[in-house]
C-alpha cells in the first residue's frame, strides 16, 4: 500500500526541498520581522493600527481570492506570532481578528456553496466537540451573571474559540500543499524560537540588557514572556510559545525510533528545540518530556527506544551543562540551579515561585467549594496574600491548570474537556494498532498530548490558545480516514527518513 502511495509523490518531494527551501527563510525572517516591527511600534498606537488594519484588508483580500492562502497566513500567525499581542487594533489582538475573518467568511463559503464541510465530520466526535462547547457557553454566561467582566471573560473564551478550527482544517490539512507548508512552518518555528530565546540569554547574560529595561518591559508586556535571573548569568527566557518544543522534541524522537537512515536536518534540529527546554528551564516541562518518553517505547523496540532516549537526554544535558559554562564563564556547571529546582518540589518555601503557587491552592479550593458542579465562570479571578510581598493579590492566572478548568467550567465542564481528549488518545491508539508498520508518528502525536496533559498540572496549556493549536491538529489527525492518512504519513515519512530504493 505504502509503495503505491510512494509512486504517486511528485519528483520534486525529495528531502531536500523540504528544508532547504526559499519559504522556510522567508518564514524565519518573517519571525523576527514581527518582533522587531512590534518592539519599534511600542507606543506608537495609530502607526500600530494603521499597520493592523492594513494587514486585515490584505487578508480578506487573499482569502477572496485563495482560500487556502488565508489559512497559511492564519497559521502562520498562531506558531511565528508568539502570544499573538505583538499587534492590536481597537483592543483586539491581530490574531483574533484574523480568526473571526477567518472563520466567518470560511462558514459563510461553505453554507452558500452548499458544500455541507460543516456537517461532514465524524458524529462521535461531533458530540464530544458540542458537548464542551455548551459547557462552555454556559460558563460564559455565568462568568458574565457574575460581573467578571466582559473583557476578562472574552479573554478566556478566545482560546476556546479556536477549536472552530477543527472543521477547516480537516478538509484542508489533507492537501499535499498545505502538509508541505506545515512541516516548513514547524521548522522555522523550532529554530526562530531557539535562536531569539538564545539571543535574549545572551543579552541578558552579557549584561547588555537588564532587568525593568525598555527591553525586559516589551518582553513581558508584548511578549507576554519571563526573564528571570537565576545566578551565575544564567537566566531563565519563558515564552508561551515555548509549550510547543516538548511536543516538537517527542514527534522527532518517535520518528528516529523508527530503525531507518534518517535525514541529518531531523538530528540537527533536536539541538535548537532541546535549548528551548534548557532556556526556559521549567520543571514541568522537563517533567513532561521524560514522560513523553516513556510513551514513546509504545510499539517501538526496546534497543532503539532506549538508544534515542538516552541520545536526547544526554544532549539535553550537554546543552544544559554548555549554557551554564558559558553564562558563568567556566564557574559553574549549573547542577546548582538544577538541585534547587528540585528542592523546592519537596519544599516550595524555598523558592518564590513555588511558594506563591502552593498558596493559591486554599483560595483556590474555596472557591471550587462555593461552586463545584457549573463552576464561577470565565474571566474568574483569585485573591490571595502575597507569600513574599505579603499584601492581597488578585490574579487571573491560578497556576494550577486543571484547578483553573474546574474552577472556571465547573466539575462537568471540566470532566466534559478532558472526555474529549481521552477520546481523542483513544482514536490515537486505535489507529496505532491498525498500522502494522509506520505508526512511529502517531505514536510521537500521542506522547506530545500526553506531555500537554503533564504540563498541565501547573500551568493553563490545554487551554491556551498554542495548545488549542496542537489539539486541534491532533484532532483532525484522529479523526481522519485512512485513505487521505496514509497519504499524511507517507509524506512524513518521505521527508524525515531516506527511503530504500525499492
Amino acid at each position: 500500500m505504502y509503495k503505491k502511495y510512494l509512486a504517486r509523490l511528485p519528483a520534486d518531494m525529495a528531502n531536500k526541498s523540504i528544508f532547504l527551501n526559499k519559504q522556510t527563510f522567508l518564514l524565519i525572517l518573517a519571525y523576527f520581522a514581527i518582533r522587531f516591527s512590534s518592539y519599534l511600534l511600542v507606543g506608537h498606537i495609530i502607526i500600530e493600527s494603521i499597520t493592523v488594519f492594513v494587514v486585515i484588508m490584505a487578508f480578506g483580500t487573499i482569502y477572496y481570492k485563495n482560500q487556502e492562502w488565508g489559512w497559511y497566513i492564519l497559521i502562520t500567525e498562531l506558531l511565528l506570532g508568539g502570544a499573538g499581542h505583538f499587534f492590536e487594533f481597537l483592543g483586539l489582538s491581530i490574531r483574533t481578528i484574523l480568526l473571526l475573518i477567518f472563520v466567518s467568511l470560511w462558514i459563510i463559503e461553505t453554507i452558500s456553496n452548499s458544500k455541507q464541510e460543516l456537517f461532514n465530520f465524524p458524529k462521535k466526535l461531533s458530540y464530544f466537540l458540542i458537548v464542551f462547547s455548551v459547557f462552555v457557553a454556559i460558563a460564559s454566561i455565568i462568568g458574565l451573571a457574575n460581573q467578571h467582566g466582559i473583557k476578562p471573560v472574552i479573554q478566556d473564551l478566545i482560546p476556546y474559540s479556536f477549536f472552530v478550527l477543527i472543521f477547516p482544517a480537516y478538509h484542508i490539512l489533507h492537501k499535499q500543499c498545505g502538509q508541505e507548508y506545515l512541516i516548513r512552518l514547524m521548522i522555522a518555528f523550532v529554530i526562530s524560537s531557539s535562536i531569539f530565546a538564545l539571543i535574549t540569554f545572551i543579552l541578558f547574560s552579557s549584561g547588555t540588557e537588564y532587568l525593568q529595561s525598555p527591553f525586559y518591559k516589551w518582553f513581558r508586556d508584548v511578549a507576554m514572556g519571563k526573564i528571570t535571573d537565576m545566578g551565575s548569568g544564567f537566566f531563565r527566557i519563558v515564552t508561551p510559545e515555548h509549550l510547543l518544543a516538548t511536543p516538537i522534541v517527542l514527534i522527532i524522537s518517535s520518528l528516529l525510533m523508527k530503525s531507518e537512515k534518517h535525514h541529518k536536518m531531523w538530528w540537527f534540529l533536536l539541538f535548537p528545540a532541546l535549548l528551548i527546554l534548557v532556556l526556559n528551564f521549567s520543571r514541568i516541562y522537563f517533567l513532561s518530556l521524560i514522560a513523553g518518553m516513556i510513551v514513546l517505547k509504545y510499539k517501538h523496540s526496546f534497543k532503539r527506544w532506549i538508544s534515542i532516549s538516552a541520545l536526547v537526554l544526554s544532549l539535553l544535558a550537554i546543552i544544559f551543562a554548555g549554557t551554564n559554562i558559558i553564562a558563568s564563564r567556566g564557574s559553574s556547571l549549573g547542577f546548582e540551579l538544577l538541585k534547587g529546582r528540585l528542592n523546592s518540589i519537596s519544599n516550595p518555601t524555598t523558592e518564590a515561585s513555588s511558594f506563591t503557587r502552593m498558596t493559591l491552592l486554599e483560595p483556590i479550593f474555596e472557591m471550587i467549594t462555593e461552586h463545584p458542579l457549573i463552576g464561577s465562570g470565565l474571566g474568574s479571578k483569585v485573591t490571595f496574600t502575597d507569600p513574599v510581598k505579603n499584601i492581597i493579590v488578585q490574579t487571573s492566572n491560578f497556576d494550577w491548570g486543571y484547578l483553573e478548568l474546574w474552577v472556571e467550567l465547573g466539575l462537568f465542564g471540566a470532566i466534559a474537556f478532558i472526555s474529549l481528549i481521552f477520546y481523542v488518545i483513544y482514536n490515537l491508539i486505535k489507529k496505532i494498532r491498525c498500522v502494522s508498520n509506520y505508526y512511529d508518528f502517531y505514536v510521537g502525536i500521542l506522547a506530545g498530548l500526553i506531555s500537554l496533559l503533564i504540563m498541565n498540572i501547573t500551568s493553563p496549556i490545554l487551554f491556551h490558545t498554542l495548545g488549542v493549536f496542537y489539539l486541534v491538529f491532533v484532532i483532525v489527525i484522529s479523526a481522519k480516514h485512512h485513505s487521505l492518512l496514509d497519504k499524511i504519513v507517507i509524506l512524513l515519512y518521505r521527508t524525515f527518513h531516506r527511503l530504500k530504493k525499492q
